[in-house]
């Protein structure tokens, strides 16, 4: 196996559309404007190569396909298994002509060791294909038979081959119109961009329908482009206000194409945008009216969000005005407010989740009054977002514990919302009631909830013991109340609180009556 070799190339230039890593100026000398021009000058520049033998090519595929997963592996074509690269004199893995030699490449020469040209593959995949056409009729070759996307990857390899080698003819191999709709249904991905590199190092040339898909359809569609790509609705999105939770708010733009030949078209954003789309390689519309959605998200910190989204046609040849290379750009302005998440506190100084509120000595029968909870949110007064108090529960020793009033909604930042809470005891002893705050930003994308907790402790004492009946008043009717309770073993009975209700008390009772109330 040959030693690994460092590729260095340079990135395009904006008139390559920044496609894949052709070294710069390589293609200055393309500098045609119509399909037989460009078609003239790629033959000469791709015929500019170093051939590498048929039999060193069993070494080279083994660099030019290597698994990026697996470096001791290779990928075979066709059916996208990763074997080890070691060559076995043909018996795990040979070589595959994408364009057999029965169909004119030849048995010797560099269409017969074209690395662009030259795949490893399975023996019997191989030996199945034969010297079958591309297609999907009956008889035919299907690339993507196997379940893996060869189509594009094949039809690319046909109009290398027929433009280097002009002696090759493209009906012999498949349709050409279904080939071009392979080329534009699957577009040049990282993989084939890779691969392109790769064997430019070996053989010094280059499949430039890879770095420029644009060039099919100038090449060999069926005349200049009447494609026109249009972002639907307006020229611009404004998100309006959100919740910057370090996620990018995300939205969808349509992208319409008219026109009945394909086309392709590249993205690009500026500023706080962002799109899966725009991956710095061309897309491509297949044939007719067309519609896709496009990924377009929007961060860059707190505050007033903008950027813009450029669609681009990257057509060579135009039917007319607006169509094809005639298509001007489109551009796309979207703005938002992001908003920093709310902070909830149960402190104005701090970030504070859990407090306790101690009202003391509270009187059986009798009110705390109202009790004033602040819960302040202590995000930016101007960036941060509202906080919402959006529930209270309360648990545990929660009898006579009350919520007075509604939740709050939109608590400004820098600013506190108010709950009211009052205890009236029913009876004699300690209170300890949990009040479990739920709290959440304004409702706007990207919200998020959580929880602040409340202690509310209290001590419910008894000033009158022998106010059995609790009319307010000592009478012959309370020690009614009282015998009754002893009957019913109520804990009104337990006048000493000794924890029992026993004769005992009926002396405390006694006591507790002539003591009076205060």
């Amino acid at each position: 196996m040959p030693n690994r070799m460092m590729t260095i190339v340079a990135a395009c230039g904006a008139a390559c559309g920044a496609l894949a890593d052709p070294p710069a100026g390589y293609y200055d000398p393309v500098t045609g404007t119509d399909g037989p021009t460009i078609f003239a000058q790629l033959t000469t520049l791709t015929n500019q190569a170093i051939t590498r033998s048929y039999d060193a090519a069993r070494n080279i595929l083994q660099v030019t396909d290597e698994d990026p997963s697996n470096p001791n592996n290779i990928i075979l074509v066709y059916n996208g298994a990763s074997i080890v690269s070691t060559w076995t004199s043909g018996a795990t893995w040979n070589r595959e002509h994408c364009w057999p030699r029965s169909l004119g490449v030849g048995s010797s020469g560099s269409d017969n060791s074209d690395l662009h040209m030259l795949r490893p593959c399975n023996p019997s995949v191989n030996s199945s294909r034969g010297n079958k056409k591309f297609g999907t009729a009956p008889g035919q070759w299907d690339p993507d038979q196997f379940g893996h996307e060869y189509r594009g990857e094949m039809a690319r390899v046909v109009f290398y081959a027929a433009t280097r080698y002009t002696y090759l003819s493209i009906p012999v191999i498949g349709s050409q119109p279904q080939l071009i709709d392979w080329h534009f249904d699957q577009m040049p991905d990282a993989d084939d961009r890779r691969r392109n590199d790769s064997v430019y190092v070996y053989q010094q040339n280059r499949n430039p329908f890879v770095d420029r898909p644009e060039w099919v359809w100038a090449v060999f569609g069926d005349g200049p482009s009447d494609a026109q790509i249009t972002i639907a609705g307006a020229p611009s999105i404004d998100l309006g206000a959100f919740i910057d939770d370090g996620t990018p708010v995300q939205t969808t733009v349509g992208l319409d194409k008219t026109g009945s030949a394909p086309t392709t078209y590249l993205v690009s954003v500026s500023g706080d945008v962002s799109s899966d789309a725009a991956t710095g390689a061309q897309a491509g519309f297949g044939r007719g009216v067309r519609s896709e959605s496009i990924p377009v998200s929007l961060a860059g910190g707190h505050g007033l969000l903008q950027g813009t989204l450029t669609v681009e046609t990257t057509e060579i040849t135009s039917a007319g005005a607006g169509q094809g290379s005639a298509d001007a750009a489109d551009v796309l302005t979207v703005t938002g407010l992001a908003l920093a998440p709310s902070l909830a506190s149960l402190d104005p100084a701090q970030p504070t989740l859990i407090a306790t509120v101690d009202l003391g000595e509270i009187p059986v029968g009798a009110s705390s009054g109202p009790v004033s909870v602040p819960v302040w949110n202590l995000a930016d007064p101007v960036l941060g977002a509202g906080l919402d108090i959006d529930a209270v529960t309360i648990t545990g020793q929660a009898e006579g514990v009350s919520l007075l009033g509604a939740p709050l909604l939109g608590v400004p930042g820098g600013s506190s919302g108010t709950l009211t809470l009052e205890v009236t005891p029913t009876a004699q002893g300690e209170i300890a009631a949990l009040a479990t705050i739920a709290v959440s930003d304004e409702d706007l994308p990207g919200a998020s909830s959580s929880e602040l907790t409340l202690l509310i402790a209290a001590s419910a004492v008894d000033l009158c013991p022998a106010d059995v009946n609790r009319d307010g008043q000592l009478t012959p009717g309370d020690f009614n109340a009282w015998i009754l309770a002893f009957n019913t073993q109520a804990p009104e009975c337990d006048i000493n609180r000794d924890g029992q209700c026993t004769p005992g008390d009926f002396n405390a009772w006694i006591f507790a009556y002539q003591a009076g109330c205060p």
